[in-house]
């Protein structure tokens, strides 16, 4: 589908930072999750797939492996209409099986795969990876985070037996929150389990059945949810990219992000974060971090989860800056979005909306393209205004545009 380049459409904006600039040119980026290791990570092979398509901006000229949904003549046209650069050499697989040939094919061609998420070994031997399959799921397993932040500035926790689940309402009073305790990746809060009342931890005794073992927190009043982004070089090299306000629902689940050049995060806090980062180096990681943080009521600051890779909001943050300069807009929510007629109709939508300088795309996702022809055509990417009452306005007029947040 040939379109033309509307006026106001395919202004220049760069990144902080590229991918290629800490992982180099020669080694592969892999951001799908194993079909056979991705129990606490959203569901479905078009969600798995989405993965592969929301980095694509980010990556400057670093080779990728993603699907092919997500990566059409359309789908990359939309994001060079918007400005971003794509990188030239990707790899496309079609459906779970494709993919699984691929991986199998491109390690034993002798890349180096730096992968979002742990595969078995198997599937990408140990020898394969930029870092080491053991360190990552060290660093991601949320058992772990005392070791790597102090134990002052985390939630008061319980690691135990899930067996000991329905125990935990007679020694935890409620509201808490239950975590996945698992050396397999997690995210998107699909590990997390709210609980308002005791039959809330019965409940999340059944949901974390597969687990060995869980985490249990006390509940944080927040007034602010951040994350914080870092990056590091194989050399040691941190630098601080910057931070999004988290927005989640009342079960925990992640919906987006607020960037407000208006607001700052504490200088401690980044500190604090910079400190994470050197220990996983200690411990044999580099590449992308990043650190949720508890803004509390009393003034006081928890680090209540670490990500160990680029997040839902690295592109985004990468991005403020250029954004901000070029569009002269202080507000930006990241959302991800619905369509509701087919790929091609929602293309309509988001062109217009680009047109009138409210909305940039990050990724989208063609189901016609995929496994999943059934499914409704998907896009990310940030809502622009100049106060957040302004982006919520622009997100209603999204919305009435065909686009469901």
């Amino acid at each position: 589908m040939k379109r033309a380049n509307p006026q106001g459409i395919g202004i220049e904006v760069n990144p902080a930072i590229t991918f290629a600039s800490i992982y180099g040119n020669d080694s592969l980026f892999v951001a799908r999750a194993s079909p056979n290791a991705a129990h606490w990570l959203p569901k479905g092979d078009i969600a798995l797939d989405m993965l592969t398509g929301g980095l694509l901006t980010s990556l400057g000229d670093m080779p990728t492996l993603c699907a092919a949904s997500v990566s059409t003549d359309d789908c990359l046209g939309l994001m060079r209409d918007a400005g971003f650069r794509i990188p030239s050499d990707i790899y496309r697989y079609f459906d779970v099986k494709d993919y699984m040939r691929l991986i199998k094919k491109l390690c034993l061609g002798g890349r180096k795969i730096v992968t979002q998420h742990v595969h078995p070994e198997n599937e990408i031997p140990s020898e394969c990876c930029w870092v080491s399959p053991s360190v990552l799921s060290f660093l991601n397993n949320k058992a772990n985070l005392e070791k790597l932040v102090p134990v002052d500035i985390v939630p008061s926790r319980k690691i135990l037996p899930v067996q000991e689940m329905i125990k935990a309402d007679r020694t935890w009073n409620p509201p808490c929150v239950i975590k996945a305790v698992t050396d397999e990746s997690s995210g998107g809060g699909v590990d997390v389990y709210i609980c308002h009342s005791p039959i809330d931890i019965q409940k999340a005794g059944a949901f974390f059945i597969e687990c060995h073992h869980v985490v249990i927190e006390d509940y944080l009043n927040m007034r602010r949810n951040l994350c914080l982004n870092y990056c590091m070089s194989k050399e040691g090299d941190i630098t601080y990219l910057g931070f999004a306000e988290q927005v989640s629902d009342v079960d925990g689940i992640y919906r987006g992000n607020w960037i407000d050049f208006k607001e700052e995060c504490p200088c401690e806090i980044i500190e604090a974060g910079m400190k994470v980062v050197r220990a996983a180096f200690d411990r044999g990681y580099y590449g992308f971090f990043g650190m949720d943080v508890a803004l509390l009521e009393d003034g006081h600051y928890k680090i209540f989860d670490l990500n160990f890779r680029a997040n839902g909001s690295t592109p985004a943050v990468l991005y403020a800056e250029s954004i901000r300069r070029k569009y002269q807009k202080h507000v930006m929510r990241f959302r991800r979005f619905t369509g509701e007629g087919n790929y091609r109709q929602m293309l309509d939508a988001v062109y217009k909306a680009m047109g009138n300088e409210m909305f940039l795309p990050l990724g989208s996702c063609d189901p016609s393209a995929g496994p999943y022809k059934q499914q409704q055509p998907l896009l990310i990417g940030l809502i622009l205004g100049e106060t957040r009452q302004d982006v919520l306005e622009k997100e209603k007029e999204l919305a009435s545009l065909g686009l469901n947040g």
